[in-house]
């Protein structure tokens, strides 16, 4: 399949360069970091919220989870993760799994969690395919991320390291 059609329209409406990392097909965002030689939290991953009929884009690091109540909170609406079916109608040249984390290519709001925008860091994305990453850089991705919502909406898998998944918001008072 190679690069989405809509993803490589929106990158060049939006003069953003890109290299193209081609790697072993992979069926999970931690595989492909690996595959490709790419540091997981460099691995931009998007999981797609429901909120009644509208859909939004959360962007996160390969390396983290999505933690839907700080979604919630923050945004003050209820969200639902997106199933199968949904997400083949919203990303018809995709493949299942290889949604790139650009969602104002697919026309769709987006939250990115705060770890993506810092450190000067490069960012990668799925292509649309398995075996195809987007190497993007820290500026054009920034500029890409303008319009969304920036906030700590991940945390590590498993819990771990730095930034643990317990929270809870601040008591009213």
């Amino acid at each position: 399949m190679g690069v989405s059609l809509a993803l490589a329209d929106y990158l060049s409406q939006k003069h953003i360069d890109y290299e193209i990392l081609k790697h072993a097909q992979t069926g999970s965002s931690l595989a492909t970091a690996r595959e490709a030689h790419v540091p997981p939290e460099k691995l931009a991953k998007a999981v797609i919220v429901r909120q009644d009929d509208r859909y939004a884009m959360c962007v996160i690091p390969a390396s983290h989870q999505l933690v839907l109540e700080w979604v919630e909170y923050g945004r003050q609406h209820g969200y639902e993760i997106a199933n199968e079916e949904e997400l083949r109608q919203l990303f018809p040249d995709c493949d299942e799994g290889a949604i790139p984390g650009l969602g104002e290519a697919f026309h769709m709001d987006v939250m990115v969690d705060n770890a993506l925008l810092d450190d000067d860091m490069d960012v990668y994305i799925e292509g649309g395919d398995h075996s195809h990453l987007l190497h993007i850089s820290h500026k054009d991705f920034a500029r890409l991320m303008a319009n969304a919502w920036p906030a700590p909406i991940s945390c590590l898998r498993g819990g771990q390291g730095e930034k643990p998944c317990l929270w809870a918001p601040p008591e009213d008072g």
